[in-house]
C-alpha cells in the first residue's frame, strides 16, 4: 500500500490510518486471537468469554 505523503514527505494523518495500528483506531482490522493476547498483556478480566467487540471496547477503555 502507499503511504500518504506531503510535498515535505512527511506522512499524512490519512496515512497513519490507513496503515493499522491499534492506537489509531483500527482494531476491528485485527484478529480476535491478537486481541484476545492485547487484553491478555493488559490483565483484562472475562476476555475469554468476550466477542472481538468486547474485546476492542475492553481494549480502548481500560
Amino acid at each position: 500500500m502507499a503511504k500518504a505523503t506531503t510535498k515535505s514527505g512527511k506522512s499524512t494523518a490519512r496515512g497513519m490510518a490507513s496503515r493499522g495500528s491499534a492506537k489509531s483506531g483500527s482494531m476491528e482490522m485485527r484478529t480476535k486471537e491478537d486481541l484476545y493476547r492485547e487484553a491478555q498483556k493488559a490483565g483484562i478480566e472475562g476476555r475469554s468469554q468476550m466477542s472481538k467487540s468486547q474485546l476492542i471496547s475492553a481494549l480502548r477503555h481500560r
